[in-house]
């Protein structure tokens, strides 16, 4: 690596300005949650009618493999004991499209980190990348499939419902963006992402159809999550009725989507990224960007720079979405692997999205250089945030005219004293 790359651009506030003392603040948020985990997976297990459909014996793969939920491995430990009950073996399937560089064995590493394992689930688990086209759909279409699944009596998908970071429409993220990509790998993605970004929900509903149809498709459990990533509803999703219940789980998910309590500012620091917080490394929805040509942004908030200073180590070096930032620190420059990078964007065909922000030497200079280039004369009207990362936003921290902008509002409250925009002496913040 180029030592420019490796070391980063220094970057210091001019001479009699200062770094901004910050407020703490916490948001309410609505924390709708499961209160009994273990009866609200039966629930959807019994909501699939299973008992009519299999036979003892019987064999059933069961798909998953998002990061991030936080429940997965325990609502996956459920649905497994549920099976065996009825005498049927459950199989699980890594299904995530081109994650984990695309390989077996990366994906075994992925499932691995995230506690999915034989020896937690008494289960076996499998990976794989291979697909074959097993159908076109309305619009022609192909369709992939693993062929893994045609040697099971059944197929159950297993994931989260949320607004994605790309998807706009009726379906997004969740079982039918699992079937399509996540059981098609490479070649379903790609599939996918050869049509225009206004077209993906649409062709999600119809390409995800075709393989339920096509697959020995037993149904679906779908979870949402609260702000707090809690479980806050688990549901069986029927064949017959796929698309209508995915609608409406997607409606209670982006009800409990959390939010920054602010409509504009002009630097927004994110100590974290990271694909365990969002597909794209920051939620698009959060942060109201999107970097597709062609594609208007949300526009809420307006942000005018955008500084990260990290990865969490659960990206496996995956920096997908790292186009969305204006800065990075050298320390997050180096933890990012490029071919996984370019692979699931390769994939997605977003390609801005994988460009290389500004590097900052530290977490100083990447603060500085959002506060330089926002062009503000007077420091005090400075409009800057910090949060963790865009996934947990009930607790962040704000400069007094940001504050004045959102004190009025409701569930906004402030969290203390105000506090020093501080650094170490190797320039890493001391905050949160």
């Amino acid at each position: 690596m180029n030592q420019w790359i490796r070391d980063g651009l220094t970057c210091n506030l001019p001479e009699g300005d200062g770094f901004p003392s910050l407020i703490p603040v916490r948001q309410l948020v609505e924390e709708e949650e499961v209160a009994d985990l273990g009866a609200a997976t039966r629930g959807a297990m019994e909501q699939l009618n299973l008992k009519q459909r299999l036979s003892p014996g019987d064999r059933v793969l069961i798909a998953a493999g998002s990061r991030g939920i936080r429940d997965i491995v325990r609502i996956l430990d459920l649905i497994c004991d549920y099976l065996r009950d009825m005498q049927v073996e459950p199989v699980i399937l890594g299904a995530m499209g081109s994650h984990g560089g695309g390989t077996p064995e990366g994906q075994e590493k992925v499932l691995a980190s995230l506690g999915i394992t034989e020896e937690r689930l008494g289960a076996r688990v499998i990976t794989s990348t291979c697909s074959e086209v097993i159908g076109q759909d309305e619009a022609g279409r192909e369709v992939y499939c693993d062929p893994l699944v045609f040697e099971h009596d059944g197929l159950l998908a297993v994931n989260r419902i949320k607004a994605h970071t790309t998807i706009r429409g009726d379906i997004q993220s969740g079982i039918l963006k699992m079937l399509v990509v996540g059981l098609g790998h490479q070649q379903g993605a790609e599939a996918l992402h050869r049509n225009p970004p206004a077209q993906l929900s649409e062709a999600l509903v119809q390409m995800g159809t075709l393989l339920a149809e096509k697959t020995p498709f037993l149904g679906g459990v779908g979870i949402v999550e609260n702000a707090s990533k809690r479980s806050a509803v688990i549901t069986g999703l029927n064949p017959e009725a796929l698309e209508e219940q995915e609608k409406r789980m997607l409606e209670r998910a982006q009800e409990l989507l959390p939010t920054l309590p602010f409509s504009r500012a002009d630097v927004l620091v994110i100590q974290r990224m990271g694909k365990d917080f969002s597909g794209t490394g920051m939620d698009t929805n959060v942060i109201g960007r999107l970097r597709i040509e062609g594609t208007v942004p949300p526009g809420n908030p307006e942000i005018g720079s955008i500084a990260v200073l990290d990865m969490t180590e659960a990206s496996h070096g995956n920096a997908c979405g790292l186009g969305l930032a204006d800065f990075i620190t050298a320390r997050l420059a180096a933890k990012i692997d490029l071919q996984a990078t370019y692979l699931n964007v390769f994939t997605s065909r977003l390609t801005m999205r994988a460009m290389i922000p500004m590097i900052a030497k530290t977490d100083r200079d990447a603060v500085a250089a959002g506060i330089i280039t926002s062009g503000l004369r007077d420091p005090r009207d400075l409009r800057l945030a910090v949060i963790s990362d865009t996934l947990r936003l009930d607790t962040l921290w704000v400069t007094l005219s940001l504050w004045e902008d959102i004190c009025d509002r409701s569930g906004v409250d402030r969290a203390g004293p105000e506090i020093p925009l501080e650094f170490d002496e190797q320039g890493s913040l001391l905050i949160g």
